[in-house]
């Protein structure tokens, strides 16, 4: 090679190193290229150059996830020697940053940690203007969480999820908080949490997930702003249930979503929830004496009732078992759903399609049927053993089957013969409609039913259709 070809080549190295024109920017320019990173990927540009050497500290959001950074792909194990380096690589951007405001605080890990260097990174990100954090950890036994972080008033977003005990101040109050998602928190007491609610003037978002040890028995939201709730208890265990009554209150006005999935309670007790659009229920009956169950009963019953504003509806298999056993008892008359246009239905495995007939005809405009859980219950993974028998349709059609259901999906299809007499149905009398999903069970080779479903298809584009526009999708 001439020496006039490597004088061109030194000359075009130079030119390129003069136009790295990304470290020319300004910082605050660099800090939020950086934050469009994840952590892992902005730790590693400090091998670019002086500049960029301690610059990922700087990112208004700090996001420490044990798993991601060591084990991607794959389980968490243990492993000390990794667990000692993440904690000395928060420790260290935490130094870094000295004193910058933080916008978004993440920390996220499930191995068993020293809480004390927690309990002091939180401290110092409540000095730091924080708006969002969100700390899921693996506590064991439980860990004090600071009265600091219950009166910081920056605090847009609180989320946490581990073994944390909420030992409510007397000041406590969090004026900018808008989302707060607890799981598996320790409370002090009923009043403790229900303090901690009504410290929050402006939430909107509120997600809660209790366990049987959290020391709750009567929980009680009354939050005047609050539009999304969700409230999950699924205790391991029902010991615990002997000698307390476990309640829920809620009061809240404007409440548009709501999540009630829970398999405790005996009491549900809700007011002022017209403005209500979408609900999700999976609830299921106590078992406790005929007293309690009739005060489970009577809650439930009212509850149903003053959900008759909601757009979207889901109920679980339990659920529609819990609204048979009300209904039976007349505690609760099926209220008319006049805006009702997405309807999700379980699968009531002994009593079948019991209350399908007075749903379709309390939902007058509903335009989306969607069974989840299938049409029929199979028994100890044998389709050709299964609770459900075909209940007779009314004779007057719903008035939502003439005029407005356009699409129904069915999952988790056997080959039955009571499944076919229910889609029989739906297609002759659906008016209107557009769209039907059928979807085979995902074990129909093992089951070997394979043959048997595309005799049912053949058996389905011989029955009659009311609507002529409507199309049958048959998925296997």
């Amino acid at each position: 090679m001439s020496g006039c070809e490597n004088e061109k080549r030194l000359k075009k190295s130079d030119s390129f190193k003069e136009e790295d024109q990304i470290s020319n920017l300004p910082e605050p320019l660099l800090c939020h290229i950086l934050s469009l990173l994840s952590m892992k990927d902005a730790v590693k540009t400090s091998l670019l150059g002086p500049k960029w050497k301690d610059l990922w500290a700087a990112v208004p959001n700090l996001e420490f996830d044990f798993k991601s950074m060591y084990h991607p792909n794959g389980p968490c194990c243990d492993s000390e020697d990794k667990l000692s380096k993440f904690m000395d690589f928060v420790e260290g951007g935490l130094i870094l940053r000295d004193g910058l405001n933080i916008q978004k605080f993440n920390l996220s890990c499930f191995q068993i940690c020293d809480f004390s260097q927690i309990y002091a990174w939180i401290c110092n990100v409540i000095t730091c203007n924080v708006q969002e954090i969100d700390i899921r950890l693996s506590v064991h036994p439980y860990g004090q969480l600071p009265w600091r972080l219950l009166t910081c008033k920056t605090l847009g977003v609180l989320k946490l999820t581990g073994r944390f005990v909420l030992n409510v101040p007397a000041n406590i109050c969090f004026p900018s908080l808008k989302i707060l998602h607890l799981r598996s928190l320790i409370y002090t007491d009923d009043a403790s949490i229900e303090k901690l609610f009504s410290s929050c003037p402006i939430l909107e978002d509120l997600d809660v997930v209790r366990h049987d040890w959290d020391n709750v028995w009567s929980f009680n939201v009354s939050v005047q702003s609050l539009r999304r709730l969700s409230l999950c208890f699924h205790p391991k265990g029902f010991e615990f249930l002997k000698d307390h009554q476990h309640k829920i209150m809620v009061d809240t006005p404007n409440l548009e979503y709501l999540k009630l999935h829970n398999y405790v309670s005996e009491d549900y007790m809700f007011y002022n929830i017209s403005c209500l659009v979408e609900a999700d229920l999976d609830i299921i009956r106590p078992r406790v004496s005929s007293v309690r169950r009739s005060i489970f009963s009577k809650g439930v019953g009212k509850l149903f009732m003053r959900m008759s504003t909601v757009k979207l509806l889901s109920l679980s298999t339990r659920t529609l078992c819990v609204l048979l056993f009300v209904h039976d008892l007349r505690y609760n008359n099926i209220p008319t759903f006049h805006n009702l246009v997405r309807l999700k239905l379980g699968l009531d495995p002994f009593l079948g399609w019991h209350l399908l007939p007075k749903l379709l005809v309390s939902s007058p405009n509903l335009e989306v049927l969607c069974f989840e859980q299938g049409l029929v219950y199979v028994k100890n993974n044998n389709p050709n053993d299964h609770h459900i028998r075909f209940r007779s349709m009314p004779q007057e059609v719903p008035e939502c089957l003439l005029t407005h259901l356009k699409t129904i999906e069915i999952h988790k299809l056997v080959g039955k013969i009571d499944e076919l007499k229910l889609i029989k149905y739906f297609l002759k009398n659906a008016m209107v409609l557009k769209n039907m999903t059928i979807r085979c069970h995902c074990m129909n080779v093992v089951w070997n039913v394979r043959d048997r479903l595309l005799m049912f298809h053949d058996e389905i584009w011989k029955c009659p259709w009311g609507s002529s526009s409507c199309q049958v999708k048959f998925i296997i």
